[in-house]
């Protein structure tokens, strides 16, 4: 047994010590994951969905990924990241990082990221260190849902839904009457202009039309103007509707000025197909989500507004939704 014993015990002592070499790996691999996660999905922030956007947001992309994956430990020597991330990471087992990859498309990036790490009693064997990685692929969707805020407006698109008639920076008007007006009655109508539809509205939900002039009702009248009065004001220089349709904030292009993305002015509305439906009630279903910049000088009988591309903060995006200007917010696909 002694015998036995003596030519046994390395073998397990050895199988212990890279077992524990191995769980090393496996928790940096875990770190690497979860930073490259953390990185394509703040790259994503930065797209936009417009075709041939990529080129353009590709530095701000590339910043972000860099600077959100030095905030989760990746310590990549060839770069440094003051603005995001104030002082590199460090790593004290001697690790070494580098971001491999960032690819970007208009609604996607992915992001490849390498770590060395060293081994402790594999070195016994001769070996030195091993390699980790990670990838991850982050997406913007065209919104498919949207769980709360939608204005209750429906926007004439023929089914099936397509952009011919709905390009952002488009201007377009609604006419002298709320023909697609999506709650009941006046008082149910000026509160949810004002505040938006409560609940959950998904690609496919029917809803009914309003029928009727509610433009020149007391409550729709009030709901609107609280809406439009809470709105940060519009120059020409910033208004959405007069130069291209951009959204200020950080977007990806260098903007700083305009509206911002949580301005109330900034709405979601259904579009549907309003054919055949003449005067009274009608059911009709949702075919695509977009976004609209309510212009300021609207009022109850004329609402103008443009389309714009931009986040809707509370849309969840959809693969299979048309891209009408809504964003949802970026997702881990991969």
């Amino acid at each position: 047994m002694v015998a036995l014993f003596t030519l046994i015990l390395p073998v397990l002592i050895g199988v212990m010590a890279l077992g524990a070499d191995f769980s090393i790996l496996y928790f940096n691999w875990a770190m690497v994951q979860k930073a490259a996660d953390a990185a394509a999905l703040a790259g994503a922030s930065q797209l936009t969905g417009e075709p041939g956007s990529a080129s353009t947001v590709k530095p701000s992309v590339v910043n972000d990924v860099n600077g959100y994956a030095c905030l989760n430990g990746i310590s990549d020597p060839n770069n440094t990241y003051v603005t995001i991330c104030p002082s590199e990471a460090t790593h004290p087992g001697g690790f070494a990082d580098s971001i491999a990859f960032t690819n970007v498309t208009d609604t996607q990036v992915s992001v490849g990221i390498k770590r060395s790490v060293p081994y402790y009693f594999g070195k016994m064997i001769g070996l030195n260190a091993a390699s980790v990685s990670a990838k991850a692929t982050a997406a913007i969707n065209p919104v498919g849902t949207v769980t709360s805020g939608l204005f209750p407006v429906g926007i004439q698109c023929n089914s099936p839904c397509t952009t011919v008639n709905l390009d952002p920076g488009q201007v377009t008007s609604f006419g002298s009457k709320f023909v697609g007006g999506l709650a009941p009655g006046a008082s149910a109508l000026g509160a949810a202009v004002q505040n938006g539809e409560p609940g959950d509205f998904s690609i496919g939900t029917v809803v009914g039309s309003a029928p009727g002039n509610k433009g020149n009702s007391g409550p729709l009248r009030k709901g609107l103007a609280a809406r439009l009065g809470s709105c940060k004001a519009a120059t020409a220089a910033t208004d959405p509707c007069q130069n291209g349709a951009l959204v200020g904030g950080t977007d990806g292009i260098g903007r700083t000025n305009g509206v911002p993305t949580n301005d109330p002015c900034l709405v979601t509305m259904p579009t549907v197909d309003f054919t055949g439906c003449t005067g009274a009630s009608c059911s009709m279903s949702i075919e695509a989500f977009a976004e609209i910049y309510l212009e300021q000088n609207s009022s109850g009988t004329d609402i103008e507004g443009c389309f714009v591309q931009t986040v809707t903060p509370t849309g969840i995006g959809s693969s299979s939704a048309p891209s009408l200007g809504s964003i949802g917010q970026p997702v881990l696909i991969n």
